[in-house]
């Protein structure tokens, strides 16, 4: 920054958007990670249902989609609620 400036030009600043998505595809990763591991394990009384609805397998790709999607519905749901109420925080950033 140059003198005079009063805070960081646009191509300084990291957008909040971005950084949210990253973190979401890691936590995303890390629960498809997690069900592959727990896929290989398995151990017994493991049936994974999805949503209540659909049986899959208690193999390590049959986990790594009830991770992934679990994890990735539920947050999911949390940003666009998030993303939602702040449109209305008057004391907002732009």
């Amino acid at each position: 920054m140059t003198t005079g400036e009063t805070g960081p030009t646009p191509g300084e600043r990291v957008a909040g958007h971005r950084v949210v998505l990253a973190v979401y595809v890691g936590i995303l990763a890390v629960a498809g990670t997690l069900g592959g591991l727990l896929g290989i394990v398995n151990p017994d009384g493991m049936d994974p249902e999805l949503f209540f609805l659909v049986d899959l397998p208690a193999t390590p790709l049959g986990m790594v989609v009830f991770g992934v999607t679990t994890v990735g519905s539920v947050l999911g749901v949390l940003l666009l609620v998030v993303g939602y109420v702040s449109r209305f925080d008057d004391d907002g950033v732009e």
